[in-house]
């Protein structure tokens, strides 16, 4: 692809000069065994860390540091179970895709699983939503070339695209009616997305709060991976988990798949305060129902926010490159 990239550099430095419009940046990199200092001075700087900020773990959880178990960790760093463990319990707090998937991984490896659902979360299988949301838009038969495919999805305002998602959402949810049936059997909660509009809606407005069944939600329907439904956790104990209702749940190992804090916040961390006061919350829907912060001007000039799904970013960094071009000609103003 003839990208200039750079493997094992970190961001030492980076100040941002008004009156020059330029940034001056200091980077770190190892090179044969040798770290080296370069400083640049570029006009743009994109963040493409993913629209997820840092890990987030509930801040109101009382005695984290009390664990006296195997592991606490949040799913941003987890790495896998034990090979072994039968007699063990393991409970992941959340009910996403990252608490599916770990969850189902625990499963897999003999530990009695519980899952902590504290809302509702919407459910749709693999298959269902390649055969009914993405039929004769994205598919192996080719009806329309990715390109094409890409701009009919992406260029309809959210409001209309939301009103469009309804339609699929109700004959998703037909199609998987037993599955869904049986999950609220055993405990889980389930809800159809923000109005009925389901996972396409809820993933732009919160970019979360679902999960995309690839096996799971059948050993929960199954009830061979327990649910603990609608409540709060208070607090850690040595062994194990205080609800808010004063319930306890024990543990030998505890992975809080409890979501990322604003892509803002990764800002924050790599450029400051004062980028991250200035620039908007990335992600959601901004007054006119367009995606805020990211793809777009941020509130900072020369500094712009990137990420998404696949498709996304095939999508949208034409058009962010485009924007740059725009403002070096002189054609935009940030």
């Amino acid at each position: 692809m003839e990208l200039n990239v750079w493997t094992s550099t970190e961001l030492k430095a980076s100040e941002w000069n008004e009156a020059s419009r330029q940034w001056t940046v200091t980077l770190t990199r190892a090179k044969d065994g040798v770290k080296e200092d370069r400083t640049f001075h570029p006009k743009h700087i994109v963040l493409a860390t993913g629209h997820s900020g840092e890990p987030n773990i509930p801040s109101n959880i009382q005695g984290l540091d009390s664990f006296k178990g195997d592991r606490l960790t949040h799913s941003a760093y987890f790495d896998g179970p034990k090979k072994n463990g039968e007699g063990k319990k393991a409970v992941v707090v959340g009910s996403c895709n990252s608490a599916h998937d770990i969850a189902r991984d625990y499963h897999d490896h003999g530990y009695a699983t519980t899952m902590v659902q504290r809302s509702s979360t919407y459910i749709v299988t693999c298959q269902t939503l390649i055969e009914v949301a993405m039929a004769g838009l994205y598919s192996e038969d080719g009806i329309h070339p990715v390109e094409d495919a890409d701009v009919i999805n992406f260029s309809l305002p959210n409001p209309v695209a939301k009103r469009q998602q309804l339609g699929a959402t109700a004959a998703m949810t037909q199609k998987d009616g037993k599955l869904l049936q049986d999950l609220s059997a055993a405990g889980f909660a389930i809800d159809s997305g923000p109005d009925r509009s389901g996972l396409w809606i809820k993933y732009l407005s919160r970019g979360g709060g679902y999960y995309i069944d690839v096996g799971c939600s059948q050993l929960i329907a199954d009830k061979k991976i327990a649910v603990k439904q609608g409540q709060e956790v208070a607090a850690v104990e040595p062994h194990g988990l205080v609800f808010g209702d004063g319930s306890k749940l024990q543990a030998d190992e505890i992975v809080f798949a409890t979501g990322y804090q604003n892509m803002r916040e990764s800002a924050r961390k790599f450029f400051g305060d004062g980028l991250a006061d200035r620039v908007g919350d990335v992600w959601g829907f901004d007054d006119e129902g367009e995606t805020r912060t990211i793809w777009r001007r941020s509130g900072h000039p020369g500094f712009w926010f990137f990420g998404g799904n696949l498709a996304l970013c095939r999508f949208y960094s034409r058009l962010l490159a485009l924007q740059i071009k725009a403002v070096e000609a002189g054609l935009m103003k940030v």
